[in-house]
């Protein structure tokens, strides 16, 4: 309806108030749907959320790079961790901050590069003992041994140190053991970092340390390349896992190493995840869903493997469910 000059300037002013309202409703509630608030038959998308742990600091291994690539590798990482705003945890083997038996400074500076980046770090053990292999007295000692350096550096930022994660992921082949170890490590102040996407990256990581010193760059792409593949389709299948153990999308916990293969690749990685619609948690938020508090003493076997299937083994599930786990091609793990 137009207001020409021979209609009321009142009439036109009530038009001109009833269009107007129309208008902020009508953008009213096409805001809203799109916020999502208003009811709709459509299937949501599930909550995505993960957090990222990375084994195996400074760097895995010491004995495949000098220096100078060792402060180059963590610089990737850390501004790969800070483009993205992943609040990761690092966890340390003392032995590797020693050069013939003494603590290299070089190294200990990397670790605090991490707390100076808003990063946390926890304990691996000092040298990596598999609890499947030492005595418990051995272990534990190595546990503690793990600690000093970690320690003073965390407490120095103003924090403490709070997380183990169990080396080869073994926890032990008896629910005795488990049992002890789990106390042993409470009484230290410990809480476990667990793994739901664990995978094979350090096959990956082996073989590209290989390509990354012969300065092979045509083999760190194809290498780099599929382990992108891998990982995403790692990522697809322990969502399908979460879903048939648990009934439902989890806050994932991922585990991956300290490695030239993640200082150059893993940016491209949680780029992919983002796209999924992922978004970075710390280790903290993760372990506030009530799904880490199920036991996982059903599983006393010799392999490090995933909570998700722990929780699965313990409460009885059939194990034909974790079919098609994805697996690195032969002609990576030759690679070395």
């Amino acid at each position: 309806m137009s207001c020409s000059a021979s209609r009321s300037p009142i009439l036109c002013e009530d038009w001109r108030v009833k269009i107007s309202k129309i208008l902020v409703f009508a953008f009213s509630v096409f805001s809203i749907a799109i916020a999502g608030d208003l009811p709709s038959d459509q299937p949501q998308p599930p909550k995505r959320l993960m957090a990222i742990t990375v084994d195996d600091l400074p760097v895995a291994q010491p004995s495949w790079h000098s220096d100078r690539q060792m402060d180059r590798i963590t610089t990737d990482l850390l501004t790969t961790f800070g483009e993205h705003r992943v609040p990761a945890v690092g966890f340390v083997n003392e032995g590797k901050l020693e050069v013939e038996g003494e603590i290299d400074t070089l190294r200990i500076r990397i670790l605090k590069r991490w707390l100076d980046a808003g990063l946390e770090l926890g304990n691996h053990g000092y040298a990596h003992l598999d609890l499947h292999r030492e005595p418990p007295e051995e272990w534990k000692a190595d546990v503690v041994r793990g600690e000093p350096e970690t320690r003073k550096l965390i407490e120095a930022s103003g924090g403490r140190l709070r997380f183990f994660r169990h080396p080869f992921l073994h926890t032990g082949m008896s629910v005795e053991l488990q049992t002890e170890m789990s106390e042993f490590l409470r009484s230290r102040g410990y809480t476990v970092a667990p793994v739901t996407i664990d995978n094979s990256e350090w096959i990956y990581g082996r073989a590209y340390s290989y390509a990354y010193n012969a300065n092979d760059e045509e083999l760190k792409q194809r290498i780099g390349r599929d382990y992108l593949r891998y990982m995403l389709d790692v990522v697809s299948f322990y969502e399908g896992q979460s879903e048939a153990i648990v009934g439902r999308a989890i806050p994932h916990v991922l585990l991956v190493h300290a490695y030239a293969l993640n200082a150059d690749w893993l940016g491209e990685f949680m780029t992919e995840i983002e796209r999924r619609g992922y978004r970075w948690i710390s280790l903290d938020e993760a372990l506030e869903d009530p799904v880490y508090e199920r036991p996982i003493d059903g599983w006393t076997g010799q392999g490090g493997i995933s909570w998700l299937h722990r929780w699965a083994i313990t409460e009885g599930i059939d194990r034909s469910v974790f079919k098609g786990e994805p697996e690195p091609p032969e002609w990576v793990a030759g690679i070395r």
